[in-house]
């Protein structure tokens, strides 16, 4: 068993040198928090700062955070640190730490904001029925029937992220509405749903009160101005809110992104200055 345990650190040490993303130069700084890790994998504080920096640079996590979680029991997970940790970087339902939380929600929400638990369980939940929402309904079908099962107080929360695409197929303007307000309450970060969801609204929705609704919530998805789509939906809805100002503005950014892309963005950029102008 001890060396069964010396083996698989020194494993980790190994594979953790090249950081498990090739032998590319990491900066100083990550050098450094990885240096400092590998001293002493249970420190929180150092364990945040490098799984913020892996965030930062686009580099997977899944080593510092197995490693991190072997040096913590499961009566450790309430602590205040540990949230953060299960809360900002692991994702992954299936994983030890988020199944922990699952069961224990009630226990969780006596320490950390009710809210602040359910979007992560919900968030979770959402990306792991993603897997196979499109490929495999049947899979998808069995797995939400488990959620609502096992008693799960969010469960039309995650039904709801995915039946609002059947409500807008079926072209219920009043029912999309109320469920996708609903889902900017409980995915707030959640910039993909909302661009899908401002694309329904532009074909659904004509109460210019209601779309202004949508309109505050699609100004998410354009904060990067790197989204050609996003911006060309913001531009629409914002035209049709009487939000002329704003709508000029991102025609230009769509226009200036689109003379880095093809024909077709070209032409529909020239449309949308056409539209606001």
């Amino acid at each position: 068993m001890m060396m069964h345990r010396i083996t698989g650190i020194i494993f980790f040490l190994v594979a953790f040198c090249g950081y498990g993303w090739g032998m590319e130069k990491a900066t100083s700084e990550l050098d450094n928090l990885v240096r400092t890790f590998k001293e002493n994998p249970a420190n929180p504080q150092i364990t945040i700062q490098l799984l913020r920096e892996l965030k930062r640079e686009g580099k997977p996590a899944k080593e510092v955070l197995d490693r991190y979680f072997q040096t913590q029991t499961e009566a450790d997970y309430y602590k205040e640190y540990n949230w953060v940790i299960v809360r900002d970087f692991v994702n992954d339902i299936r994983t030890p730490q988020l199944q922990y939380v699952f069961r224990n929600r009630t226990k969780f929400m006596q320490h950390f904001s009710m809210d602040d638990v359910f979007q992560k369980l919900d968030y979770a939940l959402v990306s792991y029925l993603g897997t196979f929402y499109q490929k495999d309904q049947t899979n998808f079908h069995l797995e939400l029937k488990k959620i609502r099962e096992c008693g799960y107080e969010h469960y039309d929360v995650v039904y709801d992220y995915f039946y609002i695409r059947e409500i807008k197929a079926a072209r219920n303007a009043e029912d999309y509405f109320y469920k996708a307000r609903k889902l900017f309450r409980y995915f707030p970060e959640d910039r993909q749903m909302i661009k899908e969801i401002t694309n329904g609204a532009l074909e659904l929705i004509h109460d210019v009160s209601r779309l202004k609704v949508i309109q505050l919530w699609a100004g998410k998805t354009v904060e990067s101005k790197s989204d050609f789509e996003a911006i060309c939906n913001y531009v629409t809805i914002s035209q049709r809110c009487g939000f002329s100002q704003v709508a000029r503005k991102y025609a230009m950014i769509a226009r200036n992104l689109a003379e880095k892309g093809d024909e077709q963005m070209k032409i529909q950029a020239s449309r949308l200055l056409q539209t606001v102008n």
